[in-house]
């Protein structure tokens, strides 16, 4: 009895551990209307014992980027193509950048095309020890790069409940393991009694 506890117990932390592993640089909300202009949160969080210091976006071809919402704690930089339009923002820590177990959300603001599409962003994370973290894999990669749909059929709305439902998702599994433990602590103490 006490080796299947055990078990139970290592396979649940093992697998709230991996869903922690999974964060990764994202863009939220990941989809919206075609031909809107949309606050995208560009959120970075740490994932090394390292502050991140330097955070490097990419703007794909077919959106716009209108603006950038100023950080504290950090300057932006833009590149700019020959007709001034924006293809690369730079976020550089003016104190200690961002600490381990810490995110920063960079908003920006996006004009969506009039098309629908897939748009791949590509980031790069840089850390106070000069590691860099390409952020350009495809989704089932280790480092996949944020992508936002652009679809008629998902609103603004819509994609803020995904992430609503996401948050909540976590909170539900973290209230599901402590409930399991709890009820495995329960029965190994009624089965050491009899």
């Amino acid at each position: 009895m006490k080796k299947i506890v055990v078990s139970l117990v290592a396979f649940i932390v093992v697998l709230s551990m991996s869903k922690v592993a999974d964060a990764h640089v994202t863009l939220n909300p990941n989809s919206s209307k075609p031909g809107s202009y949309d606050k995208y949160d560009v959120r970075v969080p740490v994932e090394k014992e390292q502050n991140t210091t330097k955070v490097e976006l990419k703007v794909p071809k077919g959106l716009n980027v209108v603006g950038v919402e100023p950080v504290n704690g950090f300057n932006h930089q833009f590149t700019k193509d020959k007709k001034g339009n924006i293809t690369k923002i730079t976020w550089e820590a003016t104190h200690g950048g961002i600490k381990p177990n810490e995110f920063i959300d960079f908003p920006i603001q996006v004009a969506n095309p009039n098309k629908e599409g897939k748009f791949k962003w590509d980031a790069y994370q840089t850390y106070k020890n000069g590691d860099v973290v390409k952020w350009t894999g495809n989704e089932k990669s280790e480092t996949p790069a944020p992508v936002t749909t652009v679809s008629k059929s998902i609103s603004s709305d819509q994609s803020d409940e995904k992430n609503d439902t996401s948050n909540s998702n976590v909170a539900l599994w973290i209230v599901s393991i402590v409930a399991i433990l709890l009820s495995l602590i329960a029965i190994f103490k009624k089965s050491r009694q009899s």
